[in-house]
């Protein structure tokens, strides 16, 4: 009986003067349920109704002992025990569930709500924001996010990686931001802070303890699968994703929109809101925990990414799926390469020889044109090389040649080069005669040299060769072919008597 349904037969009875079957007609009740009501003198208890036997009845005590016992074990094995046997549960194990949640002992947590006194602790986290594309690359956006205990001062970034070098950095911007270090951070199993081991057994990473020890803060490591020990950073993460980002895909088509929505949101929107749990605006209460801050050492802390790369035969660096072009001296050589967030040098023997703005696309060529024009001049010199060398190996004559050719206020690569020339057109053994010849006559040029080959031919009656002319001179000059000597195909214009009118 409900206490509403009580009350209402006790009226009918005592104001209006009904009788037990006109009470029990009016309500559409039993006239026994009249007759009980009117015989309580207090409102009836409704927790204790009478509760209808049930099927699971002769086995409670069977999983009251099996749950002792076995604490963790699932209603599902608990149903498969109480089956067992020609007596075994016949029912539904829904209903063995709902007595489970009645009897089985809570496993949830007590949360106690911790008290922070200013300047005392900063907790820190990630928190994973989809994707973006940059060029032809789509890659994780991430937020590290910075929240004061006390204020509840709130610093966002967004990065491309949760690297612990952007994590570094990022922790340097915030505390740069907040203008002075707590005496606590506390974090969770991050891979830039923590090498293994959770809680207070974590290993911290030397590069973290680092930065710690250069802010004088102390890390505090949270146990594994444990976020509401850091719950401020946690619903900071969420509003983050909830008011900040969500409904704003088609603001944010680039990059730098991620950037300008970082300091807009925080500066207009996350820091000057009525905080629900402190009932006062984060900017108002962070005025009373700037006083008990840490000042921030003189000594800026460098978060650059150092990391050593050898020069391709190609004059470039591999950094973060990317190439850039450094000088061609330093080919096959060990250089740092320094970078931050907007920049990327490339040191060698700790002189900067090489700049260039960061690109976080993949698969991509970043060069200098001086870069360019440098490997194109010493190509040039290469070639250069390479056509002294081929012009000695001709033998002593072209040797000495060389020699005095090169004490002459002339170009030596270009007579080098016409010469050349002429053993391609009238063979080796003709043009160093005629090498062997002008030496003689100590007249070191290229046009004498021709001349002799030209008159000895001449003197021969041999024809002038045919000169071929390709479309494309590089594909010819690229192109390894056996030395040859046209001289052997003047037999064939030897006459031997018999006539050729034919």
């Amino acid at each position: 009986m409900k206490v509403a349904q009580w009350a209402e037969i006790r009226r009918l009875s005592q104001v209006e003067g009904l009788s037990q079957t006109k009470i029990a007609k009016r309500l559409r009740c039993c006239h026994r349920t009249v007759k009980a009501a009117l015989a309580l003198d207090r409102p009836p208890d409704e927790t204790k109704r009478a509760r209808r036997s049930s099927r699971l009845d002769p086995y409670k005590a069977k999983i009251d002992a099996l749950v002792a016992k076995y604490p963790e074990l699932t209603g599902v094995r608990i149903l498969e025990e109480i089956r067992k046997g020609p007596d075994g549960y016949t029912g539904r194990i829904t209903v063995l569930r709902e007595y489970l949640a009645r009897t089985r002992p809570r496993r949830g947590r007590v949360y106690q709500e911790v008290h922070y006194e200013p300047g005392q602790a900063m907790q820190v986290d990630w928190g994973h924001c989809g994707q973006i594309r940059i060029g032809s690359t789509r890659r994780n956006v991430s937020v590290f996010v910075a929240v004061l205990c006390y204020s509840r001062m709130i610093y966002i970034e967004f990065c491309l990686s949760q690297r612990k070098v952007e994590f570094y950095r990022a922790l340097v911007h915030a505390l740069l931001f907040f203008g002075g270090s707590p005496k606590q951070i506390i974090f969770d199993n991050l891979k830039a802070a923590v090498l293994n081991g959770s809680g207070r057994h974590a290993c911290l990473h030397p590069d973290f303890l680092a930065v710690c020890g250069h802010f004088y803060l102390e890390p505090i490591a949270c146990a594994r699968r444990d976020p509401e020990s850091k719950g401020m950073v946690e619903a900071s993460v969420r509003y983050i994703k909830r008011n900040a980002l969500q409904g704003r895909d088609e603001e944010l088509t680039c990059w730098e929109d991620y950037r300008r929505l970082a300091i807009t949101w925080r500066d207009e929107v996350a820091n000057v809101r009525c905080h629900h749990t402190t009932r006062e605006r984060p900017v108002d209460r962070f005025q009373q925990e700037l006083q008990q801050l840490r000042s921030l050492p003189a000594l800026a802390f460098d978060t650059d990414e150092v990391v050593p790369a050898v020069v391709s035969s190609h004059a470039r660096i591999h950094f973060d799926g990317n190439r850039y072009s450094v000088p061609p001296q330093l080919i096959d050589k060990t250089v740092m390469v320094r970078a931050n967030a907007l920049e990327l040098w490339v040191i060698s023997e700790g002189v900067e020889v090489a700049r260039h703005v960061r690109s976080y696309d993949r698969h991509q060529l970043i060069r200098l044109p001086d870069h360019q024009l440098e490997a194109l001049k010493m190509r040039r010199r290469v070639y250069a090389r390479e056509v002294e060398d081929t012009f000695d190996a001709l033998g002593e004559v072209a040797r000495l040649f060389h020699l005095e050719l090169r004490r002459l206020p002339v170009r030596t690569s270009v007579h080098l080069r016409r010469v050349l020339h002429l053993v391609h057109l009238y063979g080796r053994q003709e043009v160093v005669a005629a090498l062997a010849k002008a030496h003689e006559y100590r007249t070191y040029d290229a046009a004498y040299v021709e001349t002799i080959v030209l008159q000895e031919r001449r003197r021969r009656e041999l024809p002038s060769p045919t000169q071929v002319r390709p479309r494309r001179i590089e594909l010819i000059e690229e192109t390894d072919l056996a030395e040859s000597d046209p001289a052997a195909y003047d037999r064939f214009c030897e006459l031997d008597g018999e006539s050729t009118d034919e």
